[in-house]
C-alpha cells in the first residue's frame, strides 16, 4: 500500500469514527474501532503508527487554537481523537475548538459537537470540571443571545407600531404642527401692540411731568386730559397682557410675557 493510499484510507477511518461517535453519541470501544479498521482494510501496524502521530496532531491543534484558527484546530483534533477516542485532554480541546468557532459564527453543528464532546468527557470523568465549565459557558451564551434577540424583536415591534401610528395620524399631524406657529404669530402681534402702548404711556408721562413742573391754572386741563389718556392706555395694556397669558396656556411651552414696566400713574395736582 502506497503512502498516498494509506493517507486516503486513514482519512476514511477518521471520518467513519467521527460519524460513528456523532450518531451513537458515545465513545467507540476498542473492538468497535478494530471493526471499522478491518472494514477499511487498515493494517494494525498502520493504526499503531497513526496513534503515535495523534499526539503531533494534538500539539499542532494547540497552536492553532492560540491563534483562533478554529477550522485547522478542529481538523487536527479530529484526527487525534479518531485514534485516541478516550483521551480526555483531546476531547476537551476539541470541544473548546468547536466553542471558539461557535462564538464566531453560531452554527448549529458546532453547538451539537460541543455537547457531544462534553458528554464524552463526562463519560470518561463524570466530574470533569473543564467540560462542565464549557457547558455552563455555552448555556450562558445561548441565554444571552436569546435575550438580545427578544429585545431586538420588541424594539422593532415598537418601531413598526410608531410608524403605523404616523401613517394613521397623517391627516391630523399637519394641523397639530401648525397650531403652535399660529399661536406664536398671534402672541407676537399682541406683544408688538403692547410695546407700542407702553411707549405711548411713557411719552405721555414725560409730557405730564414737564407740565407739572410749570404748573399753573391754564395747564391743569391739559394735565387732566393726559392723565385720562394714560389711564386708558393702562387699561388697554392690561387687556393685552391677559390675552397673552391666555395664549400661553394653550401653547406646549410657556413664554413669559413682558409685563408693563409702568408704575403708579402720576396724577396732576388740582
Amino acid at each position: 500500500m502506497t503512502t498516498s493510499v494509506s493517507n486516503n484510507v486513514i482519512n476514511n477511518y477518521i471520518q467513519r469514527v467521527t460519524e460513528w461517535s456523532q450518531s451513537s453519541q458515545r465513545i467507540p470501544t476498542t473492538e468497535e474501532l478494530e471493526n471499522i479498521a478491518a472494514e477499511l482494510g487498515i493494517d494494525p501496524e498502520e493504526i499503531q503508527a497513526a496513534q503515535k502521530q495523534s499526539h503531533d496532531h494534538y500539539v499542532r491543534a494547540q497552536g492553532y487554537m492560540r491563534l483562533k484558527h478554529w477550522n485547522d484546530a478542529i481538523a487536527e483534533l479530529q484526527e487525534a481523537v479518531a485514534f485516541n477516542p478516550s483521551n480526555l485532554d483531546m476531547l476537551v480541546s476539541l470541544a473548546s475548538a468547536h466553542m471558539g468557532r461557535w462564538e464566531d459564527h453560531h452554527r448549529k453543528d458546532d453547538e451539537v459537537n460541543i455537547r457531544l464532546r462534553i458528554r464524552q468527557c463526562l463519560v470518561i470523568k463524570p466530574d470533569c470540571e473543564e467540560a462542565l465549565n464549557l457547558l455552563a459557558k455555552l448555556s450562558h451564551a445561548i441565554k444571552w443571545r436569546t435575550r438580545i434577540f427578544t429585545a431586538i424583536g420588541v424594539g422593532l415591534g415598537g418601531i413598526c407600531v410608531g410608524i403605523g401610528g404616523v401613517f394613521l395620524l397623517g391627516d391630523a399631524l399637519p394641523s397639530w404642527w401648525q397650531q403652535p406657529s399660529q399661536l406664536e404669530l398671534l402672541e407676537q402681534s399682541f406683544n408688538q401692540e403692547l410695546h407700542s402702548l407702553q411707549r405711548q404711556q411713557q411719552a405721555l408721562r414725560s409730557q405730564m411731568i414737564a407740565l407739572q413742573r410749570h404748573s399753573d391754572q391754564r395747564n391743569q386741563r391739559t394735565i387732566s386730559t393726559l392723565q385720562n389718556r394714560i389711564n386708558q392706555l393702562q387699561r388697554e395694556v392690561s387687556q393685552l397682557e391677559r390675552k397673552i397669558i391666555e395664549i400661553e396656556k394653550e401653547k406646549p411651552s410657556k413664554i413669559t410675557p413682558r409685563s408693563s414696566n409702568n408704575g403708579s400713574i402720576l396724577r396732576g395736582s388740582d
